[in-house]
């Protein structure tokens, strides 16, 4: 039939956060409707002599899941107004499980950067997924922003830069 509309993704039960349809292969994460579009979940670093900023209680990762959006980028801006005003100095922000970003999602990461520094912190991106990096690496801010693999890379980065201060 010409100019008919599939229901059959919409009928499914299940969608995707960046459009592919369920069934296909890839990255991207199918949920059930029911189920979270975005979450925030949160846990301390754990404290490694010698680590810039990695002492008890001042190390935060911050894990992200599903849309970084317009609807996701006001609780993360949240989640980190909340941190700097408990004290934290490291902010690791995991993009690990993140499925899509948009500007407003970059605005939020940009502007958690610039809170953290104003408070003699640092923000630092672990990203993963290719995808996800390349909308860093559009926008430039591959330049501002030194783009992890994972959070053990992070520890091992603050250890370095614990040490060159320290000698």
């Amino acid at each position: 039939m010409t100019g008919s509309i599939s229901t059959e993704g919409a009928l499914s039960g299940r969608w995707s956060s960046v459009g592919v349809e369920p069934g296909r292969t890839g990255s991207t994460i199918s949920r059930e409707r029911d189920q979270v579009q975005f979450d925030l979940h949160r846990r301390d670093l754990p404290p490694i002599d010698g680590a810039v900023g990695l002492t008890s209680g001042v190390g935060v990762v911050l894990t992200v899941l599903g849309d970084l959006d317009m609807a996701g980028a006001p609780a993360l801006r949240q989640a980190v107004v909340a941190e700097v005003t408990g004290g934290t100095r490291l902010l690791v922000l995991d993009l690990t499980a993140v499925d899509f970003l948009d500007s407003a999602g970059l605005g939020a990461v940009v502007g958690g950067l610039r809170r953290l520094r104003a408070h003699d912190g640092d923000l630092m991106v672990v990203c993963p997924e290719p995808r996800i990096r390349r909308v860093f690496e559009s926008c430039d801010l591959d330049r501002v922003f030194v783009l992890y693999p994972d959070v053990g890379s992070v520890i091992a980065a603050a250890i370095a830069a614990g040490e060159r201060t320290s000698v």
